[in-house]
């Protein structure tokens, strides 16, 4: 008989990692625990002023744990199903089966849960006695806690956060029917990571989940308001740390004032979102195109003009590779900036508003640095090829960025920044190596960047962690963000652009066929199968009602045009093209 084949998205252990960081997480996004601990959270509940600011411990009355009878002869398994979201540990011996779940409920939100089953063998009538440590203590360092009546046979207690995010601001308070977002390192806080490496692969799939992460941007509008007014700026500069008000809570003062491309992380994050949607909505009714001006008015009023090499600066910056600071024209953040004020201008051309002309002059004379010698792009005005770097930086220019450049110089970045970035740094780093090298169909190279991303992954849940020394934030979803990216973007070729969704198929010798279903673009559910040979896409589903019009994929090479119908495929040799609207007058 065959093995049965097992599922890659559950993970068993016969024992718990001695480094309780590495236990496992479940959440559902609204509350979370990590199993075994003593604290939950609940999200956007933070206490603390400013950089102190960070996710509210609240007491988990869900830090239950069965424990093994010393008499009893049992196997002990736990097991993590990434699938259903659920963690479980199992006591099994001859006379029965104990099975203890713990899981956050994915539609009852509000709801953490955990259960006991205890299945007897057939054989035995002997009572089952079952050891479980409770180690409920009600006190918390951020919330002034008391205890209300019981109600309907749950306990429940209620309190508010201490301190506020900032003076005068919000301290939410939290009601807990024996009730529970995510322990995470870095105190809960929002960074450049949800908007850059986590949320592209969220859009590609679930729109209006995206949706909701644009929309904690522009609830946290006044704030990043504020944080440019404070620096002496214009319009709005998002915090490098973001919790409930979007001021700048990051705890060391460097990164909030010096690390700005986040302002432009934001900003592209609403590009890519406008592009696959073409949800005006968004930006004429629900706060979109405030944000969107509020930043090209930042960055204008960030550039000061250089006369000698006449064109405009951005000076005094962290970029991405947190080694160097207050440096001068970082290249990936100027080339944001450039692409900031340019969305600017074609929302306001989509939106029939006025364009001012500082956004499109400060756009065109905005210095993105280049070696047209070595033909690479220096990470900054003074960067000496061979100093070493944190993490990605300049390779982003090619994706997500797709800034403008030959095979040629994406290469030469390529080859420039690999052997000098710095190998146990953060996990999301090689992924985008990886994409690199998937664009120039160079497979060897891919993956040789790829297979480093599996030293951040830890036995036996496969948690992530940020450095692959075991160093840094655990449960790091930047990592599985920029790994999720590698395969959606980078074997596929997906890049969304103004017009089109586009496809560039790479695919690795070992790797026989790539199913990638339930790709959103402008209200359609797509299905895409790619081998080296063929490559079929299908309209899995089309949006009902005006405007659903027809999509089409064009084959770059011969012009091919082949209209995609709901319910049916179409099969083409692999190769690079893209999908768009239709032009029916074409047919």
């Amino acid at each position: 008989m065959a093995d049965i084949e097992e599922d890659p998205a559950v993970f068993t252990s016969t024992s718990l990692p001695s480094d309780p960081r590495l236990l496992a997480t479940v959440t559902n996004a609204y509350l979370g625990t990590r199993v075994y601990r003593d604290v939950l959270h609940v999200n956007g509940v933070y206490n603390g002023a400013g950089g102190d600011t960070h996710r509210a411990d609240i007491p988990s009355p869900v830090n239950v744990r069965m424990t093994k009878p010393s008499a009893d002869k049992l196997t002990e398994t736990f097991t993590l199903n990434t699938r259903t979201g659920t963690f479980s540990h199992v006591l099994q011996s001859a006379d029965y089966t104990a099975t203890h779940q713990i899981y956050a409920h994915h539609s009852l939100v509000h709801l953490m849960a955990f259960s006991i089953t205890i299945q007897r063998a057939a054989h035995t009538g002997q009572p089952i006695v079952v050891q479980l440590q409770v180690p409920l203590v009600l006190k918390s360092q951020d919330l002034d806690l008391y205890e209300g009546p019981d109600f309907q046979g749950a306990h429940y207690v209620y309190g508010k956060t201490l301190v506020p995010e900032v003076e005068g601001g919000p301290q939410p308070t939290v009601h807990m029917l024996w009730t529970p977002v995510p322990p995470a390192d870095y105190w809960g806080h929002v960074f450049w990571d949800q908007d850059t490496w986590i949320f592209p692969n969220i859009l590609l799939f679930y729109p209006e989940a995206a949706r909701a992460i644009l929309e904690y941007r522009i609830r946290t509008l006044g704030g990043a308001f504020r944080n440019a007014q404070e620096q002496g700026y214009e319009g709005a500069k998002f915090p490098w740390e973001s919790a409930a008000t979007g001021r700048e809570v990051c705890p060391e003062e460097i990164y909030g004032a010096q690390e700005i491309h986040v302002t432009g992380d934001v900003l592209m994050a609403f590009e890519q979102y406008y592009h696959t949607t073409q949800d005006q909505k968004l930006f004429r009714e629900d706060g979109g195109w405030t944000l969107v001006s509020a930043v090209a008015q930042y960055w204008c009023s960030r550039m000061v003009w250089n006369e000698e090499e006449q064109c405009y600066h951005i000076k005094g910056v962290m970029p991405p590779d947190e080694y160097h600071y207050r440096v001068d024209n970082s290249v990936y953040t100027n080339a944001l900036a450039q692409r900031s004020l340019c969305f600017a201008a074609d929302v306001a051309r989509d939106l029939s508003l006025p364009v001012p002309e500082e956004w499109v002059e400060r756009a065109e004379k905005l210095k993105v640095p280049f070696d047209a010698e070595k033909k690479y792009h220096p990470e900054y005005d003074g960067y000496s090829p061979g100093e070493s770097v944190k993490q990605a930086d300049v390779v982003l220019l090619g994706f997500p960025l797709m800034y403008p450049m030959s095979a040629e110089v994406r290469r030469n970045d390529l080859e420039m920044y690999e052997p000098v970035t710095v190998p146990d740094g953060p996990a999301m780093t090689w992924s985008m190596f990886a994409v690199g090298w998937l664009e120039l169909k160079e497979m060897e190279r891919a993956q040789s960047q790829l297979n480093k991303c599996f030293s951040n992954i830890t036995e036996p849940f496969k948690i992530w962690v940020e450095n692959s020394d075991g160093s840094g934030a655990v449960n790091f979803l930047t990592g599985m963000g920029g790994f999720l990216q590698a395969i959606l973007f980078g074997y596929t070729g997906f890049r969304i652009t103004k017009s089109s969704l586009r496809f560039d198929p790479a695919c690795p010798n070992d790797i026989d066929k790539l199913k990638v279903t339930g790709v959103s673009y402008l209200g359609n559910k797509l299905k895409f199968t790619i081998t080296k040979e063929k490559m079929k896409i299908k309209v899995t589903k089309s949006p009902r009602g005006p405007p659903a019009s027809l999509l089409e994929a064009v084959l770059e090479e011969s012009g091919q045009r082949l209209l995609l119908y709901e319910g049916q495929s179409v099969s083409f040799s692999t190769s690079a093209g893209w999908i768009r609207r239709s032009s029916a007058e074409a047919f």
